[in-house]
C-alpha cells in the first residue's frame, strides 16, 4: 500500500505552480546568459583566435541576439545569429551537421564553456559552433532554474 503525505505532496505542488508562475521571469534570466555565453563563444572561436586572410568586421558578434517566449505553460529561449553567413561560420566548410554540433554541445563536459573545435582566422573552414553551445547551454539552463524554483532554492 502506498501512503502520501498530504501536507508535503501539497507543498510540491503550491511550489510547482510557483515555478510555472515564475517561468517568465527564469526564460528572460536565461535569455540574458545565453547571449552571454554566445558573446563568449564568439570571442573563443573567432575574434580572440589568431588572424587570418580576411577582415575581423564585429558583424557576427553584433548579429548575435536571442528570443524569450515565456507563459504558465511553457518557455523557450531561442538564441540566433542575423548575419547571412551565420550558418557557414557555425557549420565551417567541413561536412559536420547541426545535429552533429548539437550533440557535442549536449555531450561536453562543461557546458557552461563556449564549444570550440580548434576554428582560428588561420583555420576558419572549422566549425565554430557558437549559437549551438548557447542553445545547449540556455536549454541546461532553463531546466535547472525551473527545477530550484520547485524545489524552493
Amino acid at each position: 500500500m502506498i501512503s502520501f503525505d498530504d501536507r508535503e505532496m501539497e507543498a510540491w505542488l503550491d511550489r510547482l505552480e510557483a515555478a510555472c508562475d515564475a517561468l517568465p521571469q527564469i526564460a528572460q534570466q536565461v535569455g540574458a546568459e545565453a547571449l552571454g555565453h554566445a558573446v563568449l563563444g564568439a570571442r573563443a572561436n573567432i575574434y580572440d583566435t589568431p588572424a587570418g586572410n580576411y577582415r575581423r568586421t564585429g558583424d557576427f558578434l553584433r548579429g548575435l541576439d536571442t528570443r524569450v517566449r515565456a507563459g504558465r505553460g511553457g518557455a523557450s529561449v531561442t538564441v540566433l545569429n542575423r548575419v547571412d553567413y551565420g550558418l557557414a561560420v557555425e557549420t565551417g566548410r567541413e561536412t559536420v551537421s547541426l545535429a552533429q554540433l548539437q550533440q557535442l554541445a549536449l555531450l561536453r563536459p562543461d557546458p557552461d564553456a563556449p564549444l570550440t573545435l580548434g576554428r582560428s582566422g588561420l583555420n576558419w573552414q572549422i566549425p565554430a559552433p557558437v549559437v549551438t553551445g548557447a542553445q545547449a547551454f540556455a536549454a541546461r539552463r532553463l531546466l535547472e532554474l525551473f527545477e530550484r524554483k520547485v524545489r524552493g532554492r
